[in-house]
Protein backbone atom coordinates (compact mmCIF):
# COMPACT_ATOMS: atom_id res chain seq x y z
CA UNK A 1 0.00 0.00 0.00
CA UNK A 2 1.28 3.46 -1.19
CA UNK A 3 2.24 6.43 1.41
CA UNK A 4 -0.57 8.30 0.02
CA UNK A 5 -3.51 5.46 0.49
CA UNK A 6 -1.85 4.56 4.08
CA UNK A 7 -2.08 8.28 5.06
CA UNK A 8 -5.66 8.47 3.67
CA UNK A 9 -6.86 5.23 5.47
CA UNK A 10 -5.23 6.39 8.63
CA UNK A 11 -6.79 9.79 8.63
CA UNK A 12 -10.07 8.19 7.99
CA UNK A 13 -9.91 5.81 10.66
CA UNK A 14 -8.58 8.12 12.80
CA UNK A 15 -11.45 10.76 12.35
CA UNK A 16 -13.85 7.82 12.15
CA UNK A 17 -12.60 6.44 15.90
CA UNK A 18 -12.69 10.41 17.18
CA UNK A 19 -15.82 11.33 15.64
CA UNK A 20 -18.08 8.60 17.36
CA UNK A 21 -15.87 9.11 20.79
CA UNK A 22 -16.93 12.62 20.47
CA UNK A 23 -20.43 12.05 19.08
CA UNK A 24 -20.66 10.28 22.14
CA UNK A 25 -19.31 13.13 24.08
CA UNK A 26 -21.65 15.58 22.95
CA UNK A 27 -24.80 13.37 22.94
CA UNK A 28 -24.11 12.20 26.81
CA UNK A 29 -23.46 16.30 27.33
CA UNK A 30 -26.19 17.30 25.49
CA UNK A 31 -28.73 15.10 27.68
CA UNK A 32 -26.96 16.39 30.72
CA UNK A 33 -27.53 20.13 29.94
CA UNK A 34 -31.39 19.48 28.87
CA UNK A 35 -31.98 17.59 32.05
CA UNK A 36 -29.91 20.51 33.79
CA UNK A 37 -31.91 22.80 32.20
CA UNK A 38 -35.10 21.91 32.72
CA UNK A 39 -34.16 21.30 36.52
CA UNK A 40 -32.71 24.82 36.51
CA UNK A 41 -36.24 25.80 35.05
CA UNK A 42 -38.47 23.99 37.26
CA UNK A 43 -36.53 25.28 40.00
CA UNK A 44 -36.93 28.84 39.12
CA UNK A 45 -40.66 28.39 38.31
CA UNK A 46 -41.26 27.21 41.83
CA UNK A 47 -39.37 30.12 43.32
CA UNK A 48 -41.28 32.90 40.77
CA UNK A 49 -44.67 31.16 41.84
CA UNK A 50 -43.63 30.74 45.64
CA UNK A 51 -42.46 34.30 45.31
CA UNK A 52 -45.87 35.83 43.59
CA UNK A 53 -48.80 34.00 45.94
CA UNK A 54 -46.28 34.99 48.80
CA UNK A 55 -47.55 38.59 48.22
CA UNK A 56 -50.62 39.75 46.48
CA UNK A 57 -50.24 39.76 42.53
CA UNK A 58 -52.61 41.17 39.98
CA UNK A 59 -52.37 40.25 36.66
CA UNK A 60 -53.19 42.53 33.83
CA UNK A 61 -57.00 42.71 33.20
CA UNK A 62 -56.46 40.73 29.71
CA UNK A 63 -53.17 38.36 29.22
CA UNK A 64 -52.30 37.01 26.12
CA UNK A 65 -50.35 34.58 24.45
CA UNK A 66 -50.46 31.11 23.32
CA UNK A 67 -52.75 28.67 24.73
CA UNK A 68 -52.11 24.93 24.67
CA UNK A 69 -54.89 22.01 25.49
CA UNK A 70 -53.29 19.23 28.31
CA UNK A 71 -56.31 17.18 27.69
CA UNK A 72 -59.12 16.30 30.25
CA UNK A 73 -60.68 19.90 29.52
CA UNK A 74 -57.17 21.01 30.88
CA UNK A 75 -55.92 24.62 28.91
CA UNK A 76 -52.82 26.39 29.17
CA UNK A 77 -52.13 29.50 28.59
CA UNK A 78 -48.59 30.88 27.81
CA UNK A 79 -47.88 34.79 28.10
CA UNK A 80 -45.80 36.83 29.38
CA UNK A 81 -46.64 40.31 30.75
CA UNK A 82 -46.30 43.37 33.79
CA UNK A 83 -47.57 41.30 37.08
CA UNK A 84 -48.33 43.95 39.75
CA UNK A 85 -47.35 42.98 43.29
CA UNK A 86 -48.10 45.91 45.61
CA UNK A 87 -46.46 48.75 44.09
CA UNK A 88 -43.89 46.60 42.15
CA UNK A 89 -44.40 46.02 38.49
CA UNK A 90 -42.38 42.84 37.74
CA UNK A 91 -42.42 41.41 33.92
CA UNK A 92 -43.00 37.83 33.95
CA UNK A 93 -43.73 34.66 32.27
CA UNK A 94 -47.21 33.81 33.33
CA UNK A 95 -48.80 30.24 32.97
CA UNK A 96 -52.34 30.32 33.11
CA UNK A 97 -53.72 26.66 33.88
CA UNK A 98 -57.88 26.58 33.51
CA UNK A 99 -60.06 23.10 33.96
CA UNK A 100 -63.30 23.61 32.85
CA UNK A 101 -66.36 22.63 35.20
CA UNK A 102 -68.46 19.83 34.45
CA UNK A 103 -71.73 22.13 35.41
CA UNK A 104 -73.33 24.39 33.28
CA UNK A 105 -72.91 27.85 34.53
CA UNK A 106 -70.22 26.81 37.13
CA UNK A 107 -66.72 28.84 36.68
CA UNK A 108 -63.74 26.31 36.38
CA UNK A 109 -60.73 26.05 38.38
CA UNK A 110 -57.93 28.35 37.34
CA UNK A 111 -53.61 28.08 38.97
CA UNK A 112 -51.16 30.57 37.92
CA UNK A 113 -47.72 29.48 37.55
CA UNK A 114 -44.91 32.18 37.13
CA UNK A 115 -41.38 31.99 35.83
CA UNK A 116 -38.84 34.41 35.18
CA UNK A 117 -38.65 36.65 32.05
CA UNK A 118 -34.92 36.21 31.33
CA UNK A 119 -33.17 32.86 31.63
CA UNK A 120 -30.93 32.59 34.80
CA UNK A 121 -29.10 29.91 32.90
CA UNK A 122 -27.14 29.87 30.04
CA UNK A 123 -26.62 26.32 28.71
CA UNK A 124 -25.95 27.15 24.70
CA UNK A 125 -22.37 28.55 25.92
CA UNK A 126 -21.56 25.22 27.42
CA UNK A 127 -22.64 23.48 24.47
CA UNK A 128 -20.41 26.15 22.37
CA UNK A 129 -17.03 25.19 24.55
CA UNK A 130 -18.07 21.72 24.69
CA UNK A 131 -18.33 21.79 20.96
CA UNK A 132 -15.10 23.73 20.85
CA UNK A 133 -13.12 21.50 22.84
CA UNK A 134 -14.54 18.77 20.80
CA UNK A 135 -13.11 20.26 17.98
CA UNK A 136 -9.55 21.33 19.53
CA UNK A 137 -9.40 17.49 19.89
CA UNK A 138 -9.78 16.70 16.50
CA UNK A 139 -7.11 19.03 14.87
CA UNK A 140 -4.84 18.07 17.80
CA UNK A 141 -5.46 14.43 16.95
CA UNK A 142 -4.56 15.14 13.32
CA UNK A 143 -1.59 16.84 13.93
CA UNK A 144 -0.35 14.09 15.97
CA UNK A 145 -1.38 11.68 12.93
CA UNK A 146 0.28 13.82 10.77
CA UNK A 147 3.28 13.98 12.58
CA UNK A 148 3.52 10.37 13.51
CA UNK A 149 3.49 9.57 9.43
CA UNK A 150 5.68 12.52 8.52
CA UNK A 151 8.43 11.20 10.75
CA UNK A 152 7.42 7.47 9.24
CA UNK A 153 8.15 8.83 6.08
CA UNK A 154 11.07 10.69 7.02
CA UNK A 155 13.39 8.23 8.50
CA UNK A 156 13.28 6.34 5.92
CA UNK A 157 13.66 8.96 2.89
CA UNK A 158 16.80 10.40 5.37
CA UNK A 159 17.99 6.70 5.76
CA UNK A 160 17.80 6.39 2.25
CA UNK A 161 19.84 9.77 1.76
CA UNK A 162 22.35 8.22 3.78
CA UNK A 163 22.92 5.29 1.68
CA UNK A 164 22.65 6.86 -1.78
CA UNK A 165 25.33 9.15 -0.29
CA UNK A 166 27.36 6.10 0.81
CA UNK A 167 27.22 4.56 -2.60
CA UNK A 168 28.00 7.51 -4.56
CA UNK A 169 31.40 7.56 -2.84
CA UNK A 170 32.01 4.39 -4.68
CA UNK A 171 30.99 1.46 -1.85
CA UNK A 172 28.73 -0.10 -4.41
CA UNK A 173 28.30 -3.17 -2.65
CA UNK A 174 26.08 -1.04 -0.07
CA UNK A 175 22.75 -2.26 0.22
CA UNK A 176 20.07 0.60 0.64
CA UNK A 177 18.04 -0.13 4.20
CA UNK A 178 14.38 -0.38 3.74
CA UNK A 179 13.29 -2.03 6.63
CA UNK A 180 11.56 0.41 8.23
CA UNK A 181 10.32 1.78 4.64
CA UNK A 182 6.83 1.32 2.98
CA UNK A 183 4.93 1.86 -0.14
CA UNK A 184 6.52 4.37 -2.58
CA UNK A 185 9.65 4.70 -0.38
CA UNK A 186 10.50 1.44 -0.11
CA UNK A 187 10.22 0.67 -3.92
CA UNK A 188 12.45 3.85 -4.09
CA UNK A 189 14.88 1.72 -2.12
CA UNK A 190 14.86 -1.62 -4.24
CA UNK A 191 15.04 0.89 -7.63
CA UNK A 192 18.11 2.23 -6.21
CA UNK A 193 19.83 -1.06 -5.67
CA UNK A 194 18.49 -2.33 -9.01
CA UNK A 195 19.93 0.23 -10.73
CA UNK A 196 23.51 0.04 -8.47
CA UNK A 197 22.95 -3.84 -9.58
CA UNK A 198 23.10 -2.59 -13.18
CA UNK A 199 25.28 -0.41 -12.76
CA UNK A 200 27.72 -2.86 -11.23
CA UNK A 201 27.44 -5.68 -14.16
CA UNK A 202 27.89 -2.96 -16.59
CA UNK A 203 31.19 -1.82 -15.71
CA UNK A 204 31.72 -5.41 -14.74
CA UNK A 205 31.00 -6.40 -18.88
CA UNK A 206 32.46 -3.05 -19.92
CA UNK A 207 35.88 -4.01 -17.97
CA UNK A 208 35.37 -7.35 -19.67
CA UNK A 209 35.25 -5.84 -22.95
CA UNK A 210 38.07 -3.92 -22.64
CA UNK A 211 39.78 -6.86 -21.07
CA UNK A 212 39.04 -8.90 -24.30
CA UNK A 213 39.53 -6.20 -26.73
CA UNK A 214 42.77 -5.43 -25.26
CA UNK A 215 43.42 -9.62 -25.36
CA UNK A 216 42.32 -9.75 -29.00
CA UNK A 217 45.06 -6.68 -29.97
CA UNK A 218 47.48 -8.52 -28.12
CA UNK A 219 46.80 -11.89 -29.85
CA UNK A 220 46.92 -9.93 -33.11
CA UNK A 221 50.21 -8.36 -32.34
CA UNK A 222 51.47 -12.15 -31.55
CA UNK A 223 49.71 -13.47 -35.06
CA UNK A 224 51.58 -10.55 -36.67
CA UNK A 225 54.83 -11.12 -35.50
CA UNK A 226 54.61 -15.24 -36.24
CA UNK A 227 54.30 -14.96 -39.61
CA UNK A 228 55.42 -17.67 -41.89
CA UNK A 229 59.14 -18.18 -42.56
CA UNK A 230 59.73 -16.57 -46.44
CA UNK A 231 61.23 -19.22 -48.14
CA UNK A 232 62.62 -19.96 -52.07
CA UNK A 233 60.35 -22.23 -53.40
CA UNK A 234 62.10 -25.11 -55.67
CA UNK A 235 62.09 -24.83 -59.47
CA UNK A 236 59.11 -26.19 -60.57
CA UNK A 237 56.72 -25.69 -57.28
CA UNK A 238 55.15 -22.79 -55.67
CA UNK A 239 54.27 -22.64 -52.10
CA UNK A 240 51.77 -20.33 -50.59
CA UNK A 241 50.37 -20.06 -47.08
CA UNK A 242 47.53 -17.73 -45.73
CA UNK A 243 46.07 -16.74 -42.40
CA UNK A 244 42.55 -14.92 -42.13
CA UNK A 245 42.14 -13.77 -38.77
CA UNK A 246 39.07 -14.43 -36.67
CA UNK A 247 37.08 -11.36 -35.50
CA UNK A 248 37.88 -11.60 -32.05
CA UNK A 249 40.70 -13.55 -29.92
CA UNK A 250 40.64 -16.50 -32.02
CA UNK A 251 41.51 -20.40 -31.77
CA UNK A 252 45.23 -19.75 -32.42
CA UNK A 253 45.42 -21.87 -35.83
CA UNK A 254 48.56 -21.26 -37.87
CA UNK A 255 50.24 -21.78 -40.90
CA UNK A 256 54.08 -22.03 -41.50
CA UNK A 257 56.95 -22.47 -44.43
CA UNK A 258 60.28 -23.96 -43.60
CA UNK A 259 62.89 -24.88 -45.33
CA UNK A 260 66.21 -27.32 -44.10
CA UNK A 261 69.42 -27.01 -44.98
CA UNK A 262 68.85 -29.51 -47.79
CA UNK A 263 66.27 -27.14 -49.56
CA UNK A 264 63.03 -29.14 -48.89
CA UNK A 265 60.38 -27.15 -47.76
CA UNK A 266 57.85 -28.05 -45.27
CA UNK A 267 54.42 -26.84 -44.84
CA UNK A 268 52.37 -26.74 -41.62
CA UNK A 269 49.11 -26.11 -40.47
CA UNK A 270 48.17 -26.25 -36.62
CA UNK A 271 45.26 -25.77 -34.77
CA UNK A 272 44.94 -25.51 -30.58
CA UNK A 273 42.39 -26.64 -28.52
CA UNK A 274 41.72 -23.36 -26.87
CA UNK A 275 40.97 -19.78 -27.62
CA UNK A 276 42.33 -16.36 -26.67
CA UNK A 277 45.39 -16.17 -24.94
CA UNK A 278 46.00 -19.84 -23.67
CA UNK A 279 45.79 -20.73 -27.38
CA UNK A 280 48.04 -18.09 -28.72
CA UNK A 281 50.61 -19.12 -25.95
CA UNK A 282 49.85 -22.47 -27.02
CA UNK A 283 50.12 -22.02 -30.83
CA UNK A 284 53.72 -20.26 -30.25
CA UNK A 285 54.88 -23.00 -27.86
CA UNK A 286 53.94 -25.83 -30.76
CA UNK A 287 55.16 -23.57 -33.96
CA UNK A 288 58.78 -23.12 -32.23
CA UNK A 289 59.50 -26.46 -31.22
CA UNK A 290 58.09 -27.64 -34.89
CA UNK A 291 60.57 -25.42 -36.36
CA UNK A 292 63.68 -26.17 -34.25
CA UNK A 293 62.89 -29.75 -35.24
CA UNK A 294 61.81 -28.89 -38.77
CA UNK A 295 65.06 -26.81 -39.33
CA UNK A 296 67.71 -29.55 -37.48
CA UNK A 297 66.43 -31.95 -40.80
CA UNK A 298 64.09 -34.37 -38.98
CA UNK A 299 61.42 -35.77 -40.56
CA UNK A 300 57.44 -34.75 -40.25
CA UNK A 301 57.34 -38.00 -38.22
CA UNK A 302 60.25 -37.26 -36.46
CA UNK A 303 59.53 -33.64 -35.78
CA UNK A 304 55.70 -34.23 -34.36
CA UNK A 305 57.54 -36.73 -31.50
CA UNK A 306 60.01 -34.26 -30.34
CA UNK A 307 57.17 -31.49 -30.33
CA UNK A 308 54.47 -33.68 -28.75
CA UNK A 309 57.28 -34.88 -26.17
CA UNK A 310 57.96 -31.11 -25.40
CA UNK A 311 54.42 -30.36 -25.53
CA UNK A 312 53.65 -33.24 -22.96
CA UNK A 313 56.18 -32.20 -20.55
CA UNK A 314 55.28 -28.18 -19.98
CA UNK A 315 51.23 -28.53 -20.51
CA UNK A 316 48.66 -28.85 -18.01
CA UNK A 317 46.57 -31.82 -18.50
CA UNK A 318 43.72 -31.06 -20.96
CA UNK A 319 45.54 -28.54 -23.30
CA UNK A 320 46.87 -30.10 -26.48
CA UNK A 321 47.78 -28.74 -30.46
CA UNK A 322 47.52 -30.80 -33.72
CA UNK A 323 48.98 -30.15 -36.96
CA UNK A 324 49.69 -31.46 -40.25
CA UNK A 325 53.28 -31.71 -41.62
CA UNK A 326 54.06 -32.04 -45.55
CA UNK A 327 57.63 -32.00 -46.25
CA UNK A 328 58.31 -32.03 -50.48
CA UNK A 329 61.77 -33.91 -51.86
CA UNK A 330 61.80 -31.11 -54.86
CA UNK A 331 64.18 -33.97 -56.47
CA UNK A 332 61.23 -36.21 -57.56
CA UNK A 333 58.49 -34.27 -56.51
CA UNK A 334 57.71 -36.59 -53.81
CA UNK A 335 55.86 -35.71 -50.37
CA UNK A 336 55.78 -37.30 -46.76
CA UNK A 337 52.99 -36.54 -44.64
CA UNK A 338 52.09 -37.06 -41.27
CA UNK A 339 49.10 -36.17 -39.12
CA UNK A 340 49.06 -35.01 -35.46
CA UNK A 341 45.30 -35.14 -34.14
CA UNK A 342 44.54 -32.82 -37.08
CA UNK A 343 41.12 -33.36 -37.71
CA UNK A 344 40.69 -31.97 -41.12
CA UNK A 345 42.15 -34.07 -43.69
CA UNK A 346 44.86 -32.55 -46.78
CA UNK A 347 43.51 -32.79 -49.94
CA UNK A 348 45.42 -33.32 -52.94
CA UNK A 349 44.46 -31.92 -56.20
CA UNK A 350 44.96 -34.78 -58.97
CA UNK A 351 45.03 -32.36 -61.93
CA UNK A 352 44.93 -35.84 -64.82
CA UNK A 353 41.68 -37.11 -63.27
CA UNK A 354 40.56 -33.31 -62.04
CA UNK A 355 39.66 -34.12 -58.88
CA UNK A 356 40.40 -33.71 -55.17
CA UNK A 357 41.41 -37.20 -53.33
CA UNK A 358 40.84 -36.67 -49.63
CA UNK A 359 44.05 -37.87 -47.55
CA UNK A 360 43.73 -38.54 -43.44
CA UNK A 361 46.99 -40.03 -41.94
CA UNK A 362 46.29 -41.52 -38.49
CA UNK A 363 48.16 -39.75 -35.70
CA UNK A 364 46.96 -38.27 -31.90
CA UNK A 365 46.94 -34.72 -30.96
CA UNK A 366 50.86 -32.93 -29.72
CA UNK A 367 50.83 -33.00 -26.16
CA UNK A 368 48.25 -35.92 -25.37
CA UNK A 369 50.55 -38.67 -24.74
CA UNK A 370 54.21 -38.70 -23.61
CA UNK A 371 55.41 -40.88 -25.91
CA UNK A 372 55.05 -44.50 -26.75
CA UNK A 373 51.36 -44.56 -27.96
CA UNK A 374 51.79 -41.08 -29.54
CA UNK A 375 54.79 -43.05 -31.78
CA UNK A 376 52.99 -46.16 -32.35
CA UNK A 377 49.87 -43.84 -33.70
CA UNK A 378 51.82 -41.96 -36.31
CA UNK A 379 51.50 -43.23 -39.86
CA UNK A 380 53.18 -41.05 -42.61
CA UNK A 381 51.48 -41.08 -45.53
CA UNK A 382 53.98 -40.76 -49.01
CA UNK A 383 52.60 -39.39 -52.60
CA UNK A 384 53.99 -37.22 -55.36
CA UNK A 385 52.88 -34.34 -57.40
CA UNK A 386 53.03 -34.23 -60.97
CA UNK A 387 53.14 -30.63 -63.39
CA UNK A 388 49.87 -29.52 -62.20
CA UNK A 389 48.98 -31.82 -58.69
CA UNK A 390 48.70 -29.94 -55.42
CA UNK A 391 48.48 -30.68 -51.66
CA UNK A 392 46.24 -28.06 -50.24
CA UNK A 393 46.11 -27.95 -46.11
CA UNK A 394 43.83 -25.76 -44.10
CA UNK A 395 42.08 -25.48 -40.40
CA UNK A 396 39.66 -27.35 -38.75
CA UNK A 397 37.43 -24.87 -38.22
CA UNK A 398 36.90 -23.73 -41.74
CA UNK A 399 34.17 -26.59 -42.14
CA UNK A 400 32.01 -24.69 -39.21
CA UNK A 401 32.45 -21.16 -40.64
CA UNK A 402 29.10 -19.53 -41.85
CA UNK A 403 27.64 -17.00 -44.15
CA UNK A 404 25.51 -14.09 -42.98
CA UNK A 405 22.45 -16.25 -43.18
CA UNK A 406 23.74 -19.22 -41.19
CA UNK A 407 24.75 -21.46 -44.27
CA UNK A 408 27.96 -23.69 -43.10
CA UNK A 409 30.79 -23.76 -45.66
CA UNK A 410 30.78 -27.69 -45.58
CA UNK A 411 33.65 -29.59 -46.86
CA UNK A 412 32.31 -28.69 -50.67
CA UNK A 413 33.08 -25.20 -49.53
CA UNK A 414 36.21 -25.79 -48.66
CA UNK A 415 37.02 -28.12 -51.52
CA UNK A 416 35.65 -25.51 -53.70
CA UNK A 417 38.28 -23.20 -52.25
CA UNK A 418 41.18 -25.27 -52.81
CA UNK A 419 40.24 -25.65 -56.36
CA UNK A 420 40.19 -21.40 -56.58
CA UNK A 421 43.58 -21.45 -54.83
CA UNK A 422 45.50 -24.29 -57.31
CA UNK A 423 43.78 -22.55 -60.21
CA UNK A 424 44.55 -18.62 -59.21
CA UNK A 425 46.51 -18.73 -56.07
CA UNK A 426 45.65 -17.96 -52.43
CA UNK A 427 44.58 -14.05 -52.76
CA UNK A 428 42.04 -15.46 -54.85
CA UNK A 429 41.18 -17.48 -52.41
CA UNK A 430 40.44 -15.50 -49.92
CA UNK A 431 38.58 -12.61 -51.98
CA UNK A 432 36.22 -15.68 -52.47
CA UNK A 433 36.09 -16.86 -48.84
CA UNK A 434 35.97 -13.35 -47.41
CA UNK A 435 32.58 -12.90 -50.12
CA UNK A 436 31.32 -16.05 -48.25
CA UNK A 437 31.59 -14.67 -44.91
CA UNK A 438 30.15 -10.86 -45.20
CA UNK A 439 33.54 -9.79 -43.04
CA UNK A 440 36.07 -11.82 -40.81
CA UNK A 441 35.50 -15.43 -39.73
CA UNK A 442 34.55 -16.25 -36.09
CA UNK A 443 37.68 -18.71 -35.66
CA UNK A 444 41.48 -18.23 -36.97
CA UNK A 445 41.55 -20.13 -40.32
CA UNK A 446 45.39 -21.16 -41.67
CA UNK A 447 45.91 -22.58 -45.19
CA UNK A 448 48.92 -23.99 -47.08
CA UNK A 449 49.66 -25.27 -50.48
CA UNK A 450 52.48 -26.59 -52.83
CA UNK A 451 51.76 -27.27 -56.18
CA UNK A 452 53.91 -28.39 -58.87
CA UNK A 453 54.31 -26.50 -62.05
CA UNK A 454 56.06 -26.70 -64.97
CA UNK A 455 59.47 -25.18 -64.68
CA UNK A 456 59.88 -21.61 -66.30
CA UNK A 457 62.93 -21.77 -68.28
CA UNK A 458 66.21 -20.29 -67.99
CA UNK A 459 67.21 -16.77 -69.08
CA UNK A 460 70.88 -16.95 -70.34
CA UNK A 461 73.17 -14.76 -68.93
Amino acid sequence: MGIAARFTYGIGAFALLFAAISTWILLSAAKSLNQETADAARLEMAKETGRMHAREYELPPKLSGKQYSAGSGVQVLVGRGEVLIGEESVESKVFRVRKASEEEGVVGQTLDLFAPSKDSANPEQRFVVLVLLVTAGLVGVVILFASITARRVAFPLKTLTEDVLTISRGRLNHRIRTEDAVGEVAMLGWAVDRMVDDLVEGQETQRSLEKRQQEVETLREIRRNLRPMEIDPPKGFKVETLLVESDDAGTGDFADALSDGEGRPTLVVGATATRGMPGALLMAMTRAYLRVAILDGLSPTESADRTNLALNRDLSRGLYASAMIARLNPSDGSIELVSSGHKSPAIRWDAEAGIFRKLQPNGIALGFDRGPIFRRSMETLNLQLKIGDALFLFSPSAFEETNPKGKPLGENGVYALGKIAVEHGMSTMEEKLETFLGGQPHSDLAFAMCRAVEPEEEKPS
